[in-house]
């Protein structure tokens, strides 16, 4: 087996870039800021311009808003930081389930079997569901564990 695995991004570190990450992460835990702020706060001692850049393009995604206040902006979280985080989960989700449909769910029901704290939660959002109208909820199974045909 390849050792991509081990030195795969997961999180949020798999969807932004290192600088989109860490200046969303200062400005999740220091609220309003401008750039000149901003890169006080950031650790990599990043070029002004370069972080107002991504700093305009995460307003361009919808994560930071800004306001003008005298000659410069002033940046804020358009989110927070879990409700980004399941906004990729749930992008992330609904493209492997497009991709691989009930293989997917197969290999998700697999993959938190092993695990009961976990196995217990999935138990708890699936009782919270109600059976979409039409559906008889007794369909053949083609012998995968937890696929339907």
């Amino acid at each position: 087996m390849s050792s991509w695995r081990g030195t795969r991004r997961r999180g949020l570190a798999a969807h932004f870039g290192p600088l989109e990450l860490a200046i969303l992460d200062v400005m999740w835990s220091r609220g309003e800021l401008d750039v000149t702020a901003c890169v006080r706060h950031l650790d990599g001692g990043q070029a002004y311009t370069t972080v107002k850049t991504v700093m305009e393009r995460l307003v361009v995604k919808g994560l930071l808003a800004r306001r003008k206040e005298g000659r410069q902006y002033v940046y804020w979280p358009q989110q927070t930081r879990r409700e980004v985080e399941q906004s990729v989960a749930a992008e992330q989700v609904r493209q492997v389930v497009d991709g691989f449909g009930d293989l997917a769910v197969a290999n998700f029901v697999q993959t938190v079997s092993g695990d009961a704290d976990r196995l217990a939660q999935v138990r708890a959002l699936l009782a919270g569901i109600a059976d979409p109208p039409g559906g008889s909820g007794a369909e053949e199974s083609d012998g995968t564990p937890g696929v339907t045909a």
